[in-house]
């Protein structure tokens, strides 16, 4: 699968969990935050495409995915970054 389509694919699932998602220009590759009541993704949009995806993987351990359903490949790349 295309490094965008997985992008893509990792924004849907940020916005199922209530995420905004934010690309911002940084010397950062992204974390997420809360700002006042909203829970956002802030990725940076100089960074690949494969790192952006890295830092969402890495944003999505946090969470519990058990009762929904994403594609296979972003299940890995998420069980791959949490060890």
């Amino acid at each position: 699968m295309k490094a965008e389509r997985i992008r893509d694919e990792f924004e849907a699932l940020a916005a199922k969990l209530g995420y905004t998602i934010r690309y911002e220009k940084g010397d950062f590759k992204g974390d997420a935050c809360r700002i006042k009541s909203e829970r956002v993704i802030i990725i940076n949009k100089l960074i690949p495409i494969n790192h952006q995806n890295y830092a969402f993987s890495r944003i999505f351990t946090d969470e519990d995915l058990s009762q929904i359903s994403i594609l296979p490949v972003l299940r890995t790349m998420i069980e791959e970054v949490s060890g």
